[in-house]
C-alpha cells in the first residue's frame, strides 16, 4: 500500500494484466514505424506517465523505468506542462527488455481511456484519438478481447473511486473528445462496459450499436485493409 493513496499497485497490476489482443499487436504496427519499434513503446509518439505513488512502487521493485529525458528543453517543458499534477513522465529500457509485470497503468491501458458521460457515468472505453495515425489497435478494435475489456473496466472502477481527481480529469477529457468529434461530424467509438460496441453522438450523448468490424481505419491501416494480402487479415 502506498501512503497517501489507498491503492495496492501490486494487486492492481495482477488484476489488470490481460493483453489487448490474442496476439502481439506490436508486431502489426512496428513495420509502419520508422525505427521498427511498436508504436506504443516509442516515446517519439507517446511518453508514459505514472502516478507519483505508482512511480514510488515501481522504483522500489524494478529497474525497468527511469525519469523521462526529452530530446530538447522545449519538448521537456511542453510535456511537463501538459502532465497532470501527481504524475511523473517516465521512460523504460525499451520494448525488448520489457518486464510485463511492471508495466505502468498507462502502458496497460494505452490506447484507451475511461469514457465518462455528461452526467458523470463511466460507461466504457474509448481511445486517445491523437494516435489514430499510428496505433494499429485503434484501427482494429475488433481484436480487443473481452477479458481485457473486463480488466480495464475493473481497474478504472477502482482508480476512479479512490482518486476523484482522476475521474474529473477523464470527465474533462471525454468532454474534449465530444467537442473535437462534434466539430468534425464524427461519432465516438465506444467499447461499452456491457461488452458491446457503440457509436456515441457527441451533441446529445445518444449511443447506438455498431458492428465493430465496420469502424473506420486510419493512416497506413486504412490502405492495408483494402489490399488482399494474407498477412493483413486480422484474426477474430
Amino acid at each position: 500500500m502506498i501512503e497517501g493513496i489507498s491503492i495496492d499497485f501490486a494487486q492492481l497490476y495482477s488484476r489488470f494484466e490481460a493483453p489487448i489482443a490474442a496476439f502481439d499487436c506490436g508486431e502489426r504496427c512496428a513495420p509502419h514505424n520508422a525505427n521498427g519499434v511498436p508504436f506504443c513503446c516509442d516515446t517519439r509518439h507517446a511518453v508514459p506517465t505514472a502516478y507519483d505513488a505508482e512511480w514510488v512502487f515501481l522504483a522500489e521493485n524494478t529497474d525497468l523505468w527511469h525519469p523521462w529525458q526529452g530530446r530538447s528543453e522545449a519538448e521537456t517543458r511542453r510535456l511537463q506542462k501538459e502532465t497532470p499534477d501527481g504524475m511523473a513522465l517516465l521512460e523504460c529500457k525499451g520494448h525488448c527488455l520489457c518486464q510485463r509485470g511492471f508495466r505502468a497503468i498507462t502502458c496497460r491501458a494505452f490506447p484507451f481511456f475511461p469514457y465518462i458521460t455528461r452526467d458523470d457515468r463511466f460507461i466504457g472505453m474509448s481511445y486517445y484519438w491523437q494516435y489514430e495515425y499510428g496505433c494499429w489497435v485503434i484501427s482494429n478494435l475488433q481484436v480487443v478481447t473481452q477479458k481485457y475489456r473486463e480488466q480495464f473496466i475493473a481497474a478504472f472502477d477502482e482508480l476512479l473511486e479512490r482518486m476523484p481527481e482522476e475521474r474529473e480529469s477523464y470527465r474533462h477529457y471525454s468532454s474534449s473528445m465530444r467537442r473535437v468529434f462534434g466539430r468534425s461530424g464524427r461519432a465516438i467509438p465506444l467499447l461499452h462496459r456491457n461488452g458491446k460496441t457503440y457509436k456515441v453522438t457527441p451533441s446529445n450523448g445518444r449511443i447506438r450499436r455498431v458492428d465493430v468490424d465496420r469502424l473506420p481505419k486510419f493512416g497506413p491501416y486504412h490502405l492495408a485493409a483494402r489490399l488482399p494480402f494474407a498477412d493483413e487479415v486480422t484474426p477474430a
